[in-house]
């Protein structure tokens, strides 16, 4: 499978960018020719940011994109979010100890319900985003770790639907879930940024200290932007996300500006083997079964500005949304 954008390819989606900017805020936004390549025609999500769109006052009611941050036990504050007259979001950092300031769903805990959107199938997924990796060098130049600027998903199993994401045929409470990050400024280095998945799985302080985990990170998972690249301006990030079937892999790749860079990590099927993932051809597959939901976050002193959220599907039918 080829997924290289073509020049001809690329100059035809840069055209078509163009006209949607000069269209009213309703038109659909162009499809991408890694997404058209795989059937994802369908703008599932798009969103900016505006209080049409952002739950800013925390009411945690259903017709909003994005929801403030409330994940293992650790709930943002709105004051980490600006929202731009550009309909914009800049995102300046949680100080509450959250590890982000934005999700696309809203859990109710302990119910199992919730509001938003979580994707499942396959997806094209874009976010146009500009951040300052001289501010991300000064605020990690002693080592420290997470928060990054970043964007990512996580499974709906298991995160707010409890017990969802046992392995089948193992002992109880030995969990598997997929991890997919979309965008992390975690290299501290100019222009490169990482891509990548975390299939982690066991019983969490027994099988492994925390959970184990297989990662597809570095070194494959860097991502390096063309020489010269001023990443303070915006620019586009896609994550590609094809899922196994029974005759194809499943894919992952990465997109800067509508062209593949770096890495592509691919998997057979996965149909419940039983575990480990390590060294398996079917590593990273229980992302085919699951259901992500978006995040997006900063760390303090290093403020990340997220313009649009766009996605791109078959369809809808293996989505989750209330």
């Amino acid at each position: 499978m080829n997924s290289i954008v073509n020049r001809h390819e690329f100059a035809g989606y840069s055209a078509a960018l163009m006209l949607a900017a000069a269209l009213p805020s309703t038109a659909l936004a162009a499809v991408p020719p890694p997404a058209a390549a795989h059937g994802f025609n369908e703008n599932t999500f798009s969103s900016n940011f505006t209080t049409k769109t952002v739950d800013m006052n925390d009411t945690q009611n259903r017709g909003f994109k994005w929801y403030i941050y409330d994940l293992f036990s650790k709930k943002a504050s709105a004051t980490g979010v600006q929202l731009n007259s550009d309909g914009s979001a800049t995102l300046v950092g949680d100080k509450t100890g959250a590890g982000g300031a934005l999700m696309s769903i809203n859990a109710y805990f302990g119910t199992n319900t919730y509001v938003g959107t979580a994707f499942g199938g396959g997806a094209y997924i874009e976010a146009v985003l500009h951040y300052d990796p001289a501010q991300v060098d000064a605020v990690h130049a002693g080592g420290v770790r997470a928060p990054y600027p970043s964007f990512w998903g996580l499974p709906m199993e298991g995160n707010v639907i409890l017990g969802a994401n046992q392995w089948p045929g193992q002992p109880a409470g030995y969990v598997h879930n997929v991890e997919a990050d979309f965008f992390e400024a975690d290299y501290v280095q100019s222009t490169m940024y990482g891509v990548g998945a975390h299939d982690w799985y066991g019983i969490k302080g027994k099988t492994c200290a925390n959970l184990c985990v297989v990662s597809f990170q570095n070194p494959s998972g860097a991502r390096i932007a063309p020489a010269g690249t001023d990443m303070k301006q915006f620019h586009t990030y896609g994550f590609l996300w094809v899922a196994a079937t029974a005759s194809t892999d499943g894919v992952i790749s990465a997109y800067f500006d509508g062209v593949l860079i770096g890495a592509t990590r691919t998997w057979t099927q996965y149909t419940d083997q039983a575990p480990t993932p390590v060294g398996k051809t079917w590593t990273f597959g229980r992302l085919d079964q699951q259901h992500m939901f978006f995040i997006l976050g900063a760390g303090v002193g290093e403020p990340m500005t997220v313009k649009s959220i766009n996605v791109w599907q078959k369809n809808t039918a293996s989505n989750m949304t209330n």
